[in-house]
């Protein structure tokens, strides 16, 4: 199973998913797609992550999704653009 996948198999991002689609689609007038509602949640948590939202142990268990670390990077090196 791929980080990916397990992130989009974990319960509390399904849940995520469920309620940001049902609340774009209302707000937007049209279904929203599962892969748009997906993509927003994904916006959200790094947005919350880079807002300082998120510590450990948040920041490590999201991490774990994300491709292997750098030799100078780090997961706070990541959330910050």
């Amino acid at each position: 199973m791929t980080r990916l996948a397990e992130l989009q198999n974990d319960l509390a991002f399904r849940q995520a998913v469920l309620a940001v689609r049902g609340a774009s689609s209302t707000l937007s007038g049209r279904e929203v797609t599962e892969a748009e509602a997906q993509f927003l949640v994904g916006i959200a948590l790094a947005t919350f992550a880079n807002a300082g939202g998120l510590s450990e142990p948040s920041l490590g268990h999201l991490a774990q999704f994300s491709g292997k670390l750098g030799p100078n990077e780090t997961v706070d090196s990541l959330t910050k653009h």
